[in-house]
């Protein structure tokens, strides 16, 4: 019979530290005074991807905060 693999072995785990290296603000929370620049250079035509690297932050905490604010729906 073959051994079946360990899959909690094979998954990779990151600690937050790993995770700040790169974007230093993830799982940090978002001041007001986040959210208006996300604005205002959300208006300005800034991708996901340049607002990302603006605020240390993934993509996918960019999308989220986008999605929040509404800003699509206001702007859109």
């Amino acid at each position: 019979m073959e051994k079946l693999t360990d899959l909690e072995s094979d998954k990779k785990s990151y600690t937050l530290d790993d995770i700040r290296e790169q974007h230093p603000q993830d799982y940090r929370p978002w001041s007001a005074e986040d959210d208006e620049k996300l604005e205002a250079l959300f208006c300005e035509g800034k991708t996901v991807k340049e607002l990302a690297n603006i605020f240390q932050r993934k993509e996918g905490a960019i999308t989220s905060r986008i999605k929040k604010l509404e800003l699509k729906e206001k702007y859109g």
